[in-house]
């Protein structure tokens, strides 16, 4: 084994003791301050949250009309510290905003009830694009696409308000990104999974289909917004796939009071939360230490808090007026970067002594 490689595994470890030491010994804690507001650009009702390309990406609804009849929304970038960058003007209601990680392109979903279409941001050229969907979306019953996942090369869809037990509720766009956008249904209304509370497959139903997000384990969790339930979606769209999900109590086991609005998943022991709070006009960050890797956060009613998928059980963490959009951010902690640069020291001390010898 060469020198280097030796030195290079013994960096490697010093990295990993340092990352499980401050793991081990952190205790959950959040703090809650103001991220932005639309006031400035007269801007108001702040729905979706989006992370990507270094920025935070947040809708504001302005009052428009969900079928697309009046008004039009607001899409603006901001830097980490909630800074404007940029803004722009979408007819519509945007009810849906993701980042696509692979082209960095932005969606914004319009008309989640009705009459939907999309428009794709360019965040490099400022420039904007209108697609329109094809025969395969029926637009009747104030149905529309709510949200967006992007995953190993595939794009899946949220569909809103379903009439009947086989109306599809998520989709797969199956053209790519070109008008007519076609798709087709992986899930419908009532479909069969395990009740993760119980361990039993049962028939179960979602009446109020919503936001869409994916999970660190590649699987979409559907939030069946009055059904207060959280769907996931297990290998999507493959031969294989399979559902499970889980009803939302409050603490004690009881009813949990209010409709459960969007979900995200830590993906490190620290980091943030942007939070939009629709009702008070106000974008918060929820700065957040100690967390456990793969647990997950919910919007309840007034309440953003932590959720049990063992019990389906929500505890508050903090209460707003209305909170909808929801997204993680990682960032190292202070500790972990002193426990680093401990172990980068002591690597240093341990690569003299070997030198000197």
């Amino acid at each position: 084994m060469s020198v280097f490689y030796r030195y290079a595994r013994m960096f490697t470890l010093a990295v990993l003791v340092s990352v499980i030491y401050v793991t081990a010994c952190a205790a959950q804690s959040f703090n809650v301050q103001a991220f932005s507001t639309g006031t400035g650009l007269g801007a108001t009702s702040p729905d979706s949250v989006s992370f990507g390309d270094g920025s935070v990406w947040i809708s504001y609804q302005n009052g428009a009309d969900s079928t697309g009849l009046f008004g039009s929304s607001t899409v603006v970038r901001y830097s980490l510290s909630g800074a404007i960058q940029n803004n722009w003007s979408i007819a519509g209601n945007v009810d849906g905003l993701k980042v696509d990680p692979a082209s960095g392109l932005v969606w914004a979903l319009q008309n989640n009830d009705g009459n939907s279409t999309m428009t794709v941001i360019n965040p490099t050229t400022t420039g904007t694009t209108l697609y329109t969907y094809g025969n395969t979306y029926t637009n009747v019953a104030n149905r529309g696409f709510d949200d967006a996942v992007f995953s190993k090369g595939k794009t899946f869809l949220s569909e809103t308000n379903p009439t009947g037990p086989t109306d599809p509720i998520v989709h797969r766009l199956t053209t790519g990104l070109a008008s007519p956008l076609q798709v087709s249904g992986i899930l419908n209304s009532t479909f069969t999974g395990t009740n993760l509370a119980t361990g039993k497959v049962v028939s179960d139903t979602i009446n109020d289909s919503d936001s869409l997000v994916l999970t660190p384990k590649g699987d979409l969790a559907l939030t069946g917004e009055a059904d207060q339930q959280i769907v996931f979606i297990h290998n999507p769209g493959q031969p294989s796939q399979s559902q499970s999900f889980i009803n939302l109590l409050a603490v004690g086991g009881n009813p949990i009071n209010g409709k459960v609005d969007d979900t995200a998943y830590a993906t490190a022991t620290t980091g943030y939360f942007i939070l939009s709070d629709t009702g008070a006009n106000t974008v918060y960050k929820i700065t957040a230490t100690g967390l456990t890797v793969g647990s997950v956060f919910v919007d309840v009613g007034n309440e953003f808090g932590s959720l049990d998928l063992t019990t389906g059980i929500v505890t508050p963490i903090w209460t707003g007026t209305s909170p909808h959009g929801l997204e993680f951010v990682p960032t190292l902690e202070p500790g972990t970067l002193v426990m680093l640069a401990s172990g980068v020291i002591g690597l240093a001390g341990t690569l003299r002594r070997r030198l000197n010898r």
